[in-house]
Protein backbone atom coordinates (compact mmCIF):
# COMPACT_ATOMS: atom_id res chain seq x y z
CA UNK A 1 0.00 0.00 0.00
CA UNK A 2 1.28 3.46 -0.92
CA UNK A 3 0.75 5.96 1.88
CA UNK A 4 1.20 9.75 1.85
CA UNK A 5 2.25 11.44 5.08
CA UNK A 6 2.60 15.21 5.48
CA UNK A 7 4.56 17.37 7.88
CA UNK A 8 7.43 14.92 7.98
CA UNK A 9 9.66 17.38 9.78
CA UNK A 10 7.29 17.67 12.73
CA UNK A 11 7.55 16.01 16.12
CA UNK A 12 4.26 14.26 15.36
CA UNK A 13 5.86 12.41 12.45
CA UNK A 14 9.01 11.72 14.46
CA UNK A 15 7.08 10.00 17.22
CA UNK A 16 5.02 7.94 14.76
CA UNK A 17 7.81 6.92 12.36
CA UNK A 18 8.44 3.70 14.29
CA UNK A 19 4.81 2.67 13.80
CA UNK A 20 4.72 3.60 10.11
CA UNK A 21 7.89 1.54 9.65
CA UNK A 22 6.22 -1.53 11.15
CA UNK A 23 3.65 -1.54 8.35
CA UNK A 24 4.21 -3.07 4.92
CA UNK A 25 3.63 0.37 3.38
CA UNK A 26 5.56 2.36 0.82
CA UNK A 27 5.76 5.80 2.42
CA UNK A 28 5.71 9.03 0.43
CA UNK A 29 6.42 12.12 2.53
CA UNK A 30 5.78 15.82 1.91
CA UNK A 31 7.05 18.94 3.66
CA UNK A 32 7.51 22.62 2.86
CA UNK A 33 11.28 22.76 3.37
CA UNK A 34 14.32 20.64 2.58
CA UNK A 35 15.59 21.31 6.12
CA UNK A 36 13.21 18.61 7.34
CA UNK A 37 14.53 15.45 8.98
CA UNK A 38 11.73 13.28 7.53
CA UNK A 39 12.96 13.86 3.98
CA UNK A 40 16.06 11.86 4.85
CA UNK A 41 14.35 8.83 6.32
CA UNK A 42 13.20 5.67 4.54
CA UNK A 43 10.50 7.19 2.35
CA UNK A 44 10.12 8.95 -1.00
CA UNK A 45 10.36 12.70 -0.31
CA UNK A 46 8.67 15.66 -1.96
CA UNK A 47 8.79 19.36 -1.16
CA UNK A 48 5.49 21.21 -1.59
CA UNK A 49 4.30 24.82 -1.09
CA UNK A 50 2.59 26.02 2.07
CA UNK A 51 -1.16 25.55 2.31
CA UNK A 52 -1.64 29.29 1.79
CA UNK A 53 -0.17 28.92 -1.71
CA UNK A 54 -2.91 28.59 -4.35
CA UNK A 55 -0.93 25.87 -6.15
CA UNK A 56 -0.41 23.70 -3.07
CA UNK A 57 -3.18 21.19 -3.66
CA UNK A 58 -2.56 21.08 -7.41
CA UNK A 59 0.96 19.88 -6.66
CA UNK A 60 -0.24 17.47 -3.98
CA UNK A 61 -2.82 16.06 -6.39
CA UNK A 62 -0.10 15.45 -8.96
CA UNK A 63 1.85 13.50 -6.34
CA UNK A 64 -1.24 11.46 -5.44
CA UNK A 65 -1.83 10.69 -9.13
CA UNK A 66 1.76 9.91 -10.13
CA UNK A 67 2.55 7.88 -7.00
CA UNK A 68 -0.85 6.10 -7.04
CA UNK A 69 -1.39 6.95 -3.38
CA UNK A 70 -3.96 4.76 -1.63
CA UNK A 71 -4.01 6.31 1.85
CA UNK A 72 -3.32 9.84 3.16
CA UNK A 73 -2.71 10.90 6.77
CA UNK A 74 -3.20 14.69 7.15
CA UNK A 75 -1.55 15.93 10.34
CA UNK A 76 -0.98 19.69 9.91
CA UNK A 77 -3.70 21.93 11.37
CA UNK A 78 -3.51 24.51 8.59
CA UNK A 79 -4.47 21.95 5.95
CA UNK A 80 -7.09 19.86 7.73
CA UNK A 81 -10.14 21.71 6.46
CA UNK A 82 -8.95 21.68 2.84
CA UNK A 83 -8.17 17.97 3.04
CA UNK A 84 -11.66 17.27 4.41
CA UNK A 85 -13.22 19.23 1.55
CA UNK A 86 -11.34 17.07 -0.96
CA UNK A 87 -11.89 13.70 0.72
CA UNK A 88 -14.69 12.60 -1.60
CA UNK A 89 -12.95 14.02 -4.69
CA UNK A 90 -9.73 12.06 -4.09
CA UNK A 91 -11.68 8.88 -3.37
CA UNK A 92 -13.79 9.13 -6.53
CA UNK A 93 -11.00 10.22 -8.89
CA UNK A 94 -7.99 8.24 -7.64
CA UNK A 95 -9.48 5.71 -5.18
CA UNK A 96 -7.38 7.47 -2.53
CA UNK A 97 -8.65 7.33 1.04
CA UNK A 98 -7.94 10.44 3.12
CA UNK A 99 -7.98 9.53 6.82
CA UNK A 100 -9.86 12.55 8.11
CA UNK A 101 -13.27 13.47 9.47
CA UNK A 102 -15.93 15.22 7.42
CA UNK A 103 -15.80 18.96 6.77
CA UNK A 104 -18.39 19.93 9.39
CA UNK A 105 -16.46 18.03 12.06
CA UNK A 106 -13.21 19.77 11.11
CA UNK A 107 -14.92 23.19 11.28
CA UNK A 108 -16.02 22.47 14.85
CA UNK A 109 -12.62 21.23 15.94
CA UNK A 110 -10.25 23.74 14.33
CA UNK A 111 -12.07 26.89 15.48
CA UNK A 112 -11.93 27.24 19.27
CA UNK A 113 -15.14 29.30 19.37
CA UNK A 114 -16.97 26.55 17.45
CA UNK A 115 -15.46 23.99 19.82
CA UNK A 116 -16.69 25.96 22.83
CA UNK A 117 -20.21 26.20 21.36
CA UNK A 118 -20.18 22.45 20.65
CA UNK A 119 -19.20 21.66 24.24
CA UNK A 120 -21.67 24.15 25.68
CA UNK A 121 -24.60 23.08 23.48
CA UNK A 122 -24.04 19.42 24.37
CA UNK A 123 -23.50 19.95 28.10
CA UNK A 124 -19.82 19.01 28.06
CA UNK A 125 -18.09 20.93 30.88
CA UNK A 126 -15.80 23.61 29.45
CA UNK A 127 -14.31 26.92 30.62
CA UNK A 128 -16.38 30.08 30.22
CA UNK A 129 -15.50 31.61 26.86
CA UNK A 130 -16.31 34.82 25.01
CA UNK A 131 -15.57 36.67 21.76
CA UNK A 132 -14.96 39.76 23.86
CA UNK A 133 -12.17 40.50 26.33
CA UNK A 134 -14.19 39.13 29.25
CA UNK A 135 -11.86 36.45 30.61
CA UNK A 136 -8.20 36.19 31.57
CA UNK A 137 -6.77 34.07 28.73
CA UNK A 138 -6.71 35.37 25.15
CA UNK A 139 -6.36 32.67 22.49
CA UNK A 140 -6.52 32.66 18.67
CA UNK A 141 -9.72 31.03 17.40
CA UNK A 142 -7.59 29.08 14.93
CA UNK A 143 -4.13 28.06 16.09
CA UNK A 144 -2.09 25.41 17.83
CA UNK A 145 0.27 25.07 20.74
CA UNK A 146 1.04 28.19 22.76
CA UNK A 147 1.52 30.52 19.80
CA UNK A 148 -0.42 33.77 20.00
CA UNK A 149 -1.77 33.21 23.53
CA UNK A 150 -1.76 36.18 25.93
CA UNK A 151 -2.94 37.08 29.40
CA UNK A 152 -5.48 39.91 29.44
CA UNK A 153 -3.47 41.86 32.02
CA UNK A 154 -0.43 41.86 29.72
CA UNK A 155 -2.07 43.48 26.69
CA UNK A 156 -3.43 46.94 26.00
CA UNK A 157 -7.14 47.59 26.39
CA UNK A 158 -7.17 48.34 22.66
CA UNK A 159 -6.07 44.76 21.85
CA UNK A 160 -7.84 43.66 18.66
CA UNK A 161 -10.03 40.64 19.51
CA UNK A 162 -10.79 39.90 15.86
CA UNK A 163 -9.92 36.21 15.42
CA UNK A 164 -9.56 35.72 19.18
CA UNK A 165 -11.53 34.32 22.08
CA UNK A 166 -11.13 35.00 25.78
CA UNK A 167 -11.40 32.11 28.21
CA UNK A 168 -11.39 31.70 31.95
CA UNK A 169 -8.32 30.08 33.42
CA UNK A 170 -9.05 26.70 34.99
CA UNK A 171 -6.83 24.77 37.35
CA UNK A 172 -6.05 21.09 37.33
CA UNK A 173 -3.98 18.35 35.79
CA UNK A 174 -3.84 18.48 32.01
CA UNK A 175 -4.79 15.38 30.02
CA UNK A 176 -4.93 14.37 26.39
CA UNK A 177 -7.30 11.58 25.42
CA UNK A 178 -6.29 9.72 22.26
CA UNK A 179 -9.25 8.29 20.36
CA UNK A 180 -9.41 5.93 17.39
CA UNK A 181 -12.74 5.69 15.57
CA UNK A 182 -13.67 3.39 12.72
CA UNK A 183 -15.29 4.60 9.49
CA UNK A 184 -18.70 4.60 11.19
CA UNK A 185 -17.38 6.77 14.04
CA UNK A 186 -17.47 3.89 16.51
CA UNK A 187 -14.72 4.41 19.13
CA UNK A 188 -12.24 1.53 19.09
CA UNK A 189 -9.74 2.95 21.58
CA UNK A 190 -10.15 5.75 24.13
CA UNK A 191 -6.90 6.15 26.07
CA UNK A 192 -6.32 9.13 28.41
CA UNK A 193 -2.77 10.15 29.13
CA UNK A 194 -1.56 12.58 31.76
CA UNK A 195 0.55 15.38 30.26
CA UNK A 196 3.40 15.52 32.77
CA UNK A 197 5.85 17.50 30.64
CA UNK A 198 5.00 19.85 27.76
CA UNK A 199 7.25 21.90 25.47
CA UNK A 200 5.73 24.39 22.99
CA UNK A 201 2.38 22.67 23.37
CA UNK A 202 3.76 19.19 22.61
CA UNK A 203 3.85 16.42 25.21
CA UNK A 204 7.39 15.28 26.05
CA UNK A 205 6.53 13.25 29.14
CA UNK A 206 3.28 11.46 29.88
CA UNK A 207 1.54 8.49 31.46
CA UNK A 208 -1.50 6.47 30.40
CA UNK A 209 -4.30 6.48 32.96
CA UNK A 210 -7.82 5.11 33.23
CA UNK A 211 -10.44 7.64 34.23
CA UNK A 212 -14.04 6.48 34.01
CA UNK A 213 -15.50 10.01 34.08
CA UNK A 214 -13.15 11.20 31.35
CA UNK A 215 -13.88 8.20 29.13
CA UNK A 216 -17.62 8.67 29.66
CA UNK A 217 -17.54 12.26 28.45
CA UNK A 218 -15.36 11.32 25.48
CA UNK A 219 -17.85 8.63 24.44
CA UNK A 220 -20.56 11.30 24.50
CA UNK A 221 -18.42 13.69 22.45
CA UNK A 222 -17.67 11.03 19.85
CA UNK A 223 -21.31 9.93 19.61
CA UNK A 224 -22.46 13.48 18.82
CA UNK A 225 -19.47 14.71 16.80
CA UNK A 226 -18.98 11.56 14.66
CA UNK A 227 -15.25 11.83 13.88
CA UNK A 228 -13.27 9.35 11.78
CA UNK A 229 -9.78 7.98 12.37
CA UNK A 230 -7.44 9.34 15.04
CA UNK A 231 -8.36 12.41 17.08
CA UNK A 232 -7.25 13.74 20.44
CA UNK A 233 -9.22 15.64 23.06
CA UNK A 234 -7.68 17.86 25.73
CA UNK A 235 -9.02 18.59 29.20
CA UNK A 236 -8.09 19.73 32.69
CA UNK A 237 -9.24 17.91 35.81
CA UNK A 238 -8.99 18.79 39.49
CA UNK A 239 -10.52 17.27 42.62
CA UNK A 240 -13.94 18.80 41.91
CA UNK A 241 -14.30 19.54 38.21
CA UNK A 242 -13.34 18.53 34.71
CA UNK A 243 -13.05 21.03 31.83
CA UNK A 244 -12.77 20.07 28.17
CA UNK A 245 -10.68 22.54 26.16
CA UNK A 246 -9.92 21.32 22.64
CA UNK A 247 -10.61 18.64 20.05
CA UNK A 248 -7.79 18.06 17.57
CA UNK A 249 -9.05 16.02 14.58
CA UNK A 250 -5.66 14.46 13.87
CA UNK A 251 -2.96 12.33 15.40
CA UNK A 252 -1.03 13.97 18.25
CA UNK A 253 2.67 14.05 19.00
CA UNK A 254 2.09 12.07 22.19
CA UNK A 255 -0.21 9.48 20.59
CA UNK A 256 2.75 7.15 20.32
CA UNK A 257 2.26 6.44 24.04
CA UNK A 258 -1.27 5.20 23.35
CA UNK A 259 0.01 3.09 20.44
CA UNK A 260 2.68 1.54 22.67
CA UNK A 261 0.06 0.90 25.36
CA UNK A 262 -2.38 -0.93 23.08
CA UNK A 263 -1.54 -1.68 19.44
CA UNK A 264 -0.17 -0.02 16.34
CA UNK A 265 -3.35 1.87 15.42
CA UNK A 266 -2.29 1.87 11.76
CA UNK A 267 -3.12 -1.85 11.78
CA UNK A 268 -6.68 -0.97 12.71
CA UNK A 269 -6.93 1.80 10.11
CA UNK A 270 -5.71 -0.53 7.38
CA UNK A 271 -8.37 -3.05 8.40
CA UNK A 272 -11.09 -0.37 8.29
CA UNK A 273 -10.30 0.59 4.70
CA UNK A 274 -9.88 -3.01 3.58
CA UNK A 275 -13.25 -3.93 5.06
CA UNK A 276 -11.70 -6.42 7.46
CA UNK A 277 -12.51 -7.04 11.10
CA UNK A 278 -10.21 -5.49 13.67
CA UNK A 279 -10.13 -6.87 17.22
CA UNK A 280 -8.94 -4.25 19.75
CA UNK A 281 -6.24 -5.13 22.23
CA UNK A 282 -6.44 -4.42 25.92
CA UNK A 283 -4.95 -1.06 26.86
CA UNK A 284 -2.12 -0.92 29.38
CA UNK A 285 -2.32 1.88 31.94
CA UNK A 286 0.39 3.50 34.06
CA UNK A 287 2.80 3.36 31.12
CA UNK A 288 5.20 6.30 31.06
CA UNK A 289 6.59 8.03 27.99
CA UNK A 290 9.87 9.98 28.15
CA UNK A 291 10.77 11.78 24.93
CA UNK A 292 14.29 12.49 23.74
CA UNK A 293 15.82 13.99 20.60
CA UNK A 294 17.85 12.40 17.85
CA UNK A 295 19.96 14.08 15.18
CA UNK A 296 19.82 13.59 11.42
CA UNK A 297 23.04 14.77 9.74
CA UNK A 298 22.87 15.64 6.02
CA UNK A 299 25.58 17.21 3.87
CA UNK A 300 24.49 20.19 1.76
CA UNK A 301 25.11 18.32 -1.50
CA UNK A 302 22.55 15.69 -0.44
CA UNK A 303 19.70 18.09 0.36
CA UNK A 304 16.40 17.44 -1.42
CA UNK A 305 15.19 20.21 -3.72
CA UNK A 306 11.71 21.02 -4.95
CA UNK A 307 10.77 20.03 -8.47
CA UNK A 308 7.41 20.53 -10.15
CA UNK A 309 5.35 17.37 -10.65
Amino acid sequence: MKVLVEGIGSMVFGTQLKYYSEMDWNLVGIDITNKSFGLYKELKPYIVPKYLDKDCFNIIENIIRSEEIQLVFPTINEGLLEWSKRKTYFKEKYNTNVVISDEEVIKICTDKWNTYKFFSDNKIPTPKTSLGMDYELLKPRVGRGSSGIYFRNNVEKSFDMDGYISQEIVNGQEYTIDVLCDLNSKPIYIIPRKRIGVESGVSVMGMTVFDEQMVGYVKKIVKILKPVGIINIQCFKNEKNIYFIEINPRIAGGSSLSFASSDNWFNAIRAFYQGKEYVPKKAIYNNYMFRYYQDVIVNERNLVFWSEQ
